[in-house]
C-alpha cells in the first residue's frame, strides 16, 4: 500500500517491494538521496533503501542495485540480476551510522549513493559505509532509481530523488 504523505509518500509492504516511476533516471555523475522513517519495528530484521542503475523493472529480466539498511544497524549492498538471482556486493555489516528504534515514534535514516567519476559512495546519514570503484567491473549505475521496502514494514519516505 502506498500513499502520499506529506511532501513524501508512506508504504505498508505485507511483501517485498520496488517502487518507482519510469521517468526516473540517472546517468552520468549523480547523487540519489532519501530520508527514511521506520515507523515501526518489523518482528524480524527486514531491510528499506535506495535503489539505482535499474532496467526492466516490471518484468522478469529486472536489474537492479540496492543499498538498503535495516532496523539491526546493518546495511548491505545486492544486485538483482532477474527474478530468481541476486548477488550479495557487500554483505549484511553493522555500523553505528545505521540508526537504530528507541522506544516510540519514527527511526529516521538518510540514505545517498554519490556517483562521481570512477567512485561510488554509500553514505547513512552523512556517514560514508562503503566506496568502491565503478566501470567496467563495478555496478552498474545508469538507469532507472526508486526505492525498495522489504516485506513486514511500515516506511514513509521524504526528500527523495536523485540531483546533479
Amino acid at each position: 500500500k502506498i500513499m502520499q504523505m506529506g511532501p513524501g509518500f508512506h508504504v505498508t509492504a505485507p511483501q517485498a517491494a520496488v517502487i518507482w516511476s519510469p521517468d526516473s533516471t540517472a546517468k552520468g555523475n549523480y547523487t540519489l538521496k532519501g530520508t527514511f522513517n521506520l515507523m515501526e519495528p518489523s518482528n524480524h530484521t527486514n531491510y528499506y533503501g535506495l535503489v539505482f542503475g535499474g532496467s526492466d523493472l516490471e518484468g522478469p529480466k529486472q536489474n537492479y542495485m540496492y543499498f538498503i539498511v535495516a532496523q539491526d544497524g546493518t546495511w548491505l549492498i545486492k544486485h538483482r540480476a532477474d527474478d530468481a538471482t541476486t548477488h550479495i556486493i557487500t554483505p549484511k555489516t553493522p555500523s553505528d551510522a545505521v540508526k537504530k528504534p528507541s522506544g516510540t515514534g519514527s527511526t529516521p535514516n538518510v540514505l545517498e549513493v554519490r556517483v562521481v567519476g570512477d567512485k561510488i559512495d554509500y553514505v547513512v546519514n552523512g556517514t560514508v559505509v562503503q566506496s568502491m570503484t565503478r566501470g567496467e567491473n563495478g555496478p552498474r549505475t545508469d538507469g532507472l532509481y526508486g526505492v525498495r521496502i522489504n516485506h513486514m514494514l511500515n516506511v514513509s519516505v521524504e526528500k527523495f530523488g536523485a540531483s546533479k
